[in-house]
């Protein structure tokens, strides 16, 4: 008895995770949280289980799909990122390494190693740093290399620019005057560059507007932009907003329009934020953005997220905050004006027993198989019918081709119905979506059995909590669980037994002290493991 009472002691008190500063170990999710398992296939129209956790950039592509906007191709390319798959290869050179490796190959020019792009922010008791010299600064930089040395003018030119350069993380150095003709306007473009990287943005307005009035300067219609850029860094935003007004008006300027209109947004921003949420809302749900939407997108979450309220209501906003708010006022938006939109998000707030429950579930009847919202409207009936009902139902969806988050969640409410034990067995196993701590290694089955070897915190609570011994055992050799789950379940056995038994074998008891991390109970695979 007391060798009894020591292992139990000892079990209880060793703890199985040493709380440190690391390593971290890793954590799995069993649904997608915060990111969709496959952005991609959201963006396409494949909207699954839509989960009010979500960033809201997905938010606003689910409600384009479920108000039957949806996405081009083109559409889907501007919002959502490559595939991870493709950032785990080796990146190509980026903008910066392009330049030096054009550099470097001119003859008779000491090789640079490397360009810091990024310059501190000066402000007293304050320390950040912000990107200087962005992508496009070096690819113009390329291209521009390309042409004088055709004009045989490289060394001189490229002597200057690394002056340039250098500017983007510190120092205020500018390029010589030069008397030689063949470079004389790229020279006070490289001059006027210089000031503004290194934060002489009136200097540098000057510069660009001169260059705007010089009809021999190569820089001559991309000059009037970049001198409205001098006066966004400077913090003038009335006055660079009537510049690029112009600029986007003026014919002679057309290359520029594009640019210019998507800078207004920006300065519309700083100017009136709530006023600009509003217009960003609307323009998210107009068709063939394709060259807008990624950075509206951006915008308009960028602003959600630091509590920017529009100035005037709207459907996506309102949706949003309704849908991540647990569905606060949806029921009446959708009776008011009925929408796929405001459904889920009633369905999504509504509970077993609700006086509403019929309308809702009849509407959610009627959802089209081919819709967006199929998948989101049926996984709430499961949770909302009658168990035959909803067992029923379940059971059909399982059948479908899902991704592993959607299984998951249908398996769970299958569990939640479970008739027998056996029937709770079939069901408790969930796979894999991702490792939170290790974000995208993400599971690629989405079939109805491969890699289903994990416990989600419902199923192991039952297991540890609520099941007898007996029935333990039995699970920990029902051929409905996994190899993986089983062994679990027999280690978890063999110890219960042990510390159950009147009579402890000493052999038994020190073979297990010796087994850091066993334990008793039946631990789930959502907390860090080690």
């Amino acid at each position: 008895m007391a060798l009894r009472i020591l292992v139990v002691l000892l079990l209880l008190v060793i703890p199985l995770e040493i709380p440190g500063c690391g390593p971290y170990f890793p954590e799995i999710q069993f649904t997608a949280e915060g990111v969709p398992e496959a952005p991609e296939q959201l963006a396409a129209g494949n909207l699954g289980i839509l989960q009010p956790s979500y960033q809201r950039m997905y938010q606003v592509i689910a409600y384009r799909y479920l108000m039957g906007v949806g996405l081009t191709a083109a559409e889907q390319r501007a919002v959502v990122p490559p595939p991870q798959s493709a950032k785990l290869q080796t990146p190509s050179q980026s903008p910066a390494q392009m330049w030096l490796a054009a550099r470097n190959k001119v003859p008779n020019v000491k090789p640079l190693g490397e360009i810091d792009p990024y310059r501190q922010v000066q402000r007293k008791g304050y320390f950040d740093t912000y990107l200087n010299c962005n992508d496009d600064s070096f690819r113009t930089a390329v291209s521009t290399l390309e042409r004088v040395r055709r004009a045989g003018a490289a060394s001189d030119w490229i002597a200057a620019q690394d002056i340039v350069f250098a500017d983007c993380s510190k120092g205020n150095d500018l390029p010589p005057a030069t008397s030689d003709a063949r470079i004389a306007p790229d020279r006070a473009y490289q001059i006027a560059s210089a000031k503004f990287y290194s934060e002489q943005y009136d200097a540098a307005k000057r510069d660009f507007q001169a260059i705007a009035g010089d009809p021999s300067s190569p820089w001559r219609s991309i000059a009037p932009y970049l001198a409205t850029r001098c006066s966004i860094r400077a913090g003038k935003f009335a006055e660079a907003e009537s510049e690029l007004q112009r600029i986007a008006a003026d014919p002679g300027l057309r290359s520029q329009r594009a640019s210019a209109t998507a800078l207004l947004g920006f300065v519309s921003a700083h100017q009136d934020p709530k006023a600009r949420m509003h217009q960003l809302a609307l323009a998210l749900l107009k068709p063939a953005s394709q060259s807008t939407i990624g950075q509206d997108l951006t915008d308009y979450q960028m602003m959600f997220d630091q509590g920017v309220k529009p100035a005037t209501s709207d459907d996506l906003t309102d949706w949003i905050v309704s849908f991540q708010g647990g569905g606060v006022g949806a029921l009446e938006r959708w009776r008011s004006k009925p929408s796929l939109p405001w459904l889920v998000a009633a369905l999504h707030a509504a509970k077993p027993g609700d006086p509403a429950l019929p309308e809702l579930l009849s509407a959610a009847s009627a959802v089209d198989r081919n819709s967006p919202a199929f998948l989101t409207v049926n996984y709430h009936r499961v949770r909302l019918l009658p168990p035959d009902e909803a067992r029923e139902l379940s059971n059909q969806l399982l059948t479908g081709k899902l991704l592993i988050a959607d299984r998951n969640m249908l398996r769970a409410q299958s569990m939640r119905m479970a008739r027998g034990f056996d029937e709770f067995l079939k069901f408790a196993p969930r796979a894999e979506v991702r490792d939170a701590t290790n974000f995208f290694m993400l599971s690629k089955s989405n079939t109805a059995s491969v890699g289903l070897t994990k416990l989600d915190q419902d199923s192991s609570r039952i297991l540890d909590r609520a099941v007898p011994l007996a029935m333990l055992k039995q699970a920990s050799v029902s051929m409905l669980l996994p190899v993986e789950i089983r062994q679990r379940l027999q280690r978890v056995v063999a110890i219960r037994t042990l510390l159950l038994s009147p009579t402890s074998d000493f052999t038994q008891v020190f073979r297990l002290l010796k087994t850091p991390g066993e334990t008793p109970f039946v631990r789930d695979d959502v907390s860090p493991r080690q």
